[in-house]
């Protein structure tokens, strides 16, 4: 019963050629950008020794240097283009923001412009205020002299306010 031990016979076989690279179809979905796959839990990691040979039978994808490269540069290309479609349309969002806030400011700027900015208006009365200075430098003692043309000037006065009023235009033109 044990009295013969068996040989243990080992092949190694020289799996890779030098200077090729081997990349993962996961790995190459994921340079074109491609959704990847969710790993089952019999999807688990090969072993080291089981990595060298496929598990189904079907060999991985490999790629040549160049082939490798010129995924890469396509990849990387892909990636470009989708970061410049994302800064085209971030800066047109701006754009549009930035005329939006241009009109809304000069809107209100119209707006306080109109309630609030005094407008020119017309002296009324003219001629019986500068009576009554006229008075005043003539009477500078005798003040209670100017009596008649300040009441006059007053009540051209108070005419005019009322007359604004009625009006509504808010001045006397």
């Amino acid at each position: 019963m044990g009295g013969s031990q068996s040989t243990r016979k080992v092949t190694l076989e020289q799996g890779d050629m030098e200077g090729v690279v081997k990349v993962s179809s996961s790995v190459v979905r994921r340079m074109r950008g491609e959704p990847e796959e969710e790993p089952t839990p019999a999807d688990a990691p090969p072993s080291e020794s089981e990595a060298g040979r496929p598990r189904d039978g079907v060999p991985r994808e490999t790629l040549l240097p160049h082939e490798q490269k010129a995924v890469l540069h396509e990849a990387l290309q892909e990636r470009d283009r989708y970061w410049q479609d994302k800064l085209h349309s971030v800066e047109e969002k701006n754009a549009q923001l930035n005329q939006l806030t241009v009109e809304q400011f000069n809107k209100a700027a119209e707006e306080v412009e109109a309630k609030f900015i005094k407008q020119h208006y017309k002296p009324v009365c003219q001629d019986l205020q500068e009576a009554v200075m006229t008075c005043y430098i003539e009477n500078p003692k005798q003040t209670l002299n100017c009596a008649q043309q300040t009441k006059a000037f007053t009540n051209c006065v108070e005419n005019a306010r009322l007359h604004s009023l009625r009006s509504g235009l808010g001045h006397q033109a």
